[in-house]
């Protein structure tokens, strides 16, 4: 997924919509941008294509649209930096800060001259097709952001921050500073205010990361000077150097510290020190200490579930116990005559975080159509219209859900002949699956598909929780048992489909999102005479990518794994568990004993042809050149059952997971992906969500500090 940048611009411009193309790759000048505001073309003989963008009023704007494919990027600005002004520039991606500098080279020229070239350079920049980024800036002088163009080349993911230092003295200088040799400095040099004024220095990131930032100077008890921190203009810190108990020198006893806690920075952020000295205390510089800030570990999540006749949340202690809340979210279910605990049909319940806030809320989608239109005779599709409704339910921070969008979009279909012979609605017409950020504009969109009409959708969100299609895909589905997955399957930063089709194909199919919400075909697998599902999306192998688990019903029913090649598509053999004679039950990858690969586990194999007895089985997954396979490292014959929904229920830092065994309980990792049959978490309950087992899954849906048990 496209990172969200979130740094506001300290200018306040009108919406703005540019048509300018920035390349994917190579330069695009300055003056083919679209202008917002404040900048006019200029020709001069040293630009670099003979013209540049100047401004003509306070504050400027300009800008394009990225048209290259998702991914890392470095950019370079080229303007020119005159020497009879400080003007100042930022960088945005979709109304983001993702740098900003001041224009302050002290050395160059007070004209346009080969002298005055400069370049900026942003590094480890995540764009996508159809990005915003734009030039905003302030003039100051005779300095008129001359502004010459962009390139864009092939950049690096940035990777995890890691704590650094820095020498004052290495800072860029920007006015009123000067590098004076000092004994009790760190470095034996100090950035020291050489006159009066405000002295100003700056810093540009090359990390992205939340730091602990130490300053390190003298303070000197013959004066109360001055320090202010700004990050791309905007004040993050201001204290005093009003120190009593040191000395009036700047030595070991005067040298001290301050502390700027929990600053959120990204590569290309610009840190300004400004400050002014007071008597006898010149502002004295020492270093800069960036310590990364360990994020703090998410809480053990809640579960979800649908029950009856509405959704449940299932709150977690802290410690892996759970209290159940009935929400006011209809489930839409009905049931059979006479049979109270099993239900039918129903909305389809997605769960995500749609506002950002760090808490699950829900999807619901559904339509009103009770019966199809009679199919006439010798008719193998027939047009058909109906009308899907989406409503959104933000969570109010105490798992309490409020109905805050509606929104209803028509859906044209061409009924299939063959569909009509096993047509169950509601879920056979229109069915969604899973919520995600498909299109990677930072917003939750969902998947849903049409076994009656060959059909796979995108449902885009407008950014206000307002759904419509974004695209369709002709694809056939097998009756009944139907799923689908969302994930990035050739790590383009877009979410693709793993879908596993039921009766007459029973296949696992992966479709790739090719940029407008279409999904293409890429690989496939059919290994059993029977329906596929549970698909999970895991890296088997450790190859970086992503591959699917799933188990096949059918006479070769089993555990398979289906091995991706980076690009979706089939790489070698992948693992395979499939008894002669006896059960396979549900399965599981993660990570399950802390050694960074991942591990099967399934509680209900077995197969009286071997002699192998039902039980709680870890597997290993051993890649060989041609194929790969299972091989058993733990067995519990005393635990039997279906697992399901991985996490860490009692915040101890491993992967536990539920097991239905004699009710809904958690299966506690000892941290060696060893296992105990905990209490029963969650009683009995009637839904009419199955694949396989009834589904349970995980979310966030309180507070931490607002927990209540």
């Amino acid at each position: 997924m496209p990172t969200i940048y979130s740094t506001p611009s300290i200018f306040e411009f009108p919406d703005f919509s540019p048509l300018a193309t920035i390349f994917g790759a190579g330069r695009t000048e300055a003056e083919d941008l679209s202008i917002g505001s404040g900048f006019i073309v200029k020709s001069n003989p040293h630009p670099s294509a003979g013209q540049y963008l100047e401004a003509n009023a306070a504050q400027s704007q300009a800008g394009g649209v990225f048209a290259g494919a998702t991914g890392y990027y470095n950019l370079t600005l080229g303007y020119f930096d005159e020497t009879d002004g400080t003007s100042f520039m930022e960088i945005l991606v979709n109304g983001a800060v993702v740098a900003a500098f001041d224009w302050g080279a002290p050395d160059g020229s007070q004209i346009v001259t080969a002298a005055a070239k400069r370049e900026y350079l942003v590094e480890g920049l995540h764009l996508g097709s159809g990005d915003i980024i734009e030039l905003r800036g302030a003039r100051d002088g005779g300095e008129p952001l001359r502004s010459d163009y962009i390139d864009i080349s092939p950049g690096e993911d940035p990777g995890p921050a890691s704590n650094f230092s820095l020498e004052a003295e290495d800072l860029a200088v920007l006015s009123g500073f000067e590098v004076v040799r000092n004994g009790a400095a760190s470095a034996s040099h100090v950035l020291q205010q050489s006159g009066g004024g405000t002295a100003r220095a700056c810093y540009t990131m090359e990390q992205t990361g939340i730091f602990d930032l130490t300053l390190g100077y003298f303070d000197e008890n013959d004066g109360i000077s001055e320090l202010w921190v700004t990050v791309n203009g905007a004040e993050v810190a201001r204290f005093l150097w009003d120190g009593t108990s040191g000395s009036n020198l700047a030595n070991k006893a005067s040298l001290t510290e301050y502390l700027i806690p929990d600053l959120s920075l990204k590569a290309g952020d610009v840190i300004e020190l400004s400050g002014q000295g007071d008597g006898g205390e010149p502002l004295r510089l020492d270093y800069l200490d960036f310590a990364v800030r360990a994020a703090a570990p998410a809480p053990p999540p809640d579960l979800w579930f649908e029950d009856h006749d509405y959704v449940v949340v299932a709150l977690n202690d802290g410690a892996g116990n759970f209290t159940e809340v009935v929400t006011d979210i209809a489930t839409d279910v009905y049931y059979l005559p006479g049979q109270p605990d099993i239900a039918r049909g129903g909305a389809s319940i997605m769960s995500a975080d749609l506002n950002g806030d760090g808490l699950n809320d829900f999807i619901k989608v559904s339509h009103a159509v009770t019966e199809l239109p009679d199919l006439p005779p010798a008719t193998i599709d027939l047009p058909f219209s109906f009308t899907v409704t989406t409503e959104v339910y933000l969570n109010d921070g105490e798992a309490g859900f409020d109905l805050a969008a509606i929104s209803q979009e028509k859906i044209d279909l061409d009924l299939q002949e063959y569909a009509y012979d096993g047509v169950e609605l509601p879920d056979d017409l229109f069915k969604a699956y899973a919520a995600g950020d498909i299109d990677g504009d930072g917003d939750i969109d969902y998947f849903a598909t049409s076994f009656a009409g060959e059909t796979l959708f995108v449902m885009e969100n407008d950014g206000a929780n307002s759904f419509s299609v974004q695209a369709t895909t002709v694809f056939e589905l097998g009756a009944t048992r139907n799923d689908a997955r969302i994930a990035d399957m050739n790590g383009d930063g877009l979410l693709d489909a793993i879908v596993t089709t039921g009766l007459d194909l029973n296949r696992l199919d992966v479709l790739i999102n090719d940029g407008t919400g279409t999904m293409v075909p890429m690989g496939g697998d059919s290994p059993s005479e029977g329906p596929t599902g549970n698909p999970q999306a895991v890296d088997l192998d450790g190859d970086g990518d992503l591959d699917v688990l799933h188990t096949a019903a059918g006479e070769s029913y089993g555990i398979y794994g289906y091995l991706n090649d980076g690009s979706g598509g089939k790489a070698i053999g992948g693992p395979i568990l499939a008894p002669s004679d006896g059960t396979t039950g549900t399965a599981i990858g993660a990570d399950l004993d802390g050694d960074g690969d991942i591990e099967m586990i399934t509680g209900s194999h077995s197969d009286d042809y071997s002699g192998e007895l039902p039980g709680l089985r870890v597997f290993d997954i051993v890649v060989g050149d041609t194929l790969a396979s299972f091989e058993e490292v733990y067995y519990n014959p005393n635990i039997v059952g279906n697992v399901l929904a991985p996490a860490d229920y009692d915040g101890d830092g491993d992967i536990d997971m539920l097991i239905i065994s004699d009710g809904f309980r958690v299966l506690e990792n000892d941290g060696t992906g060893a296992f105990s049959l905990g209490d029963e978490v969650i009683p009995p309950f009637a839904t009419s969500e199955y694949s396989w087992v009834p589904r349970v899954q995980t979310g966030y849906f309180q507070m931490v500090d607002e927990m209540v048990f």
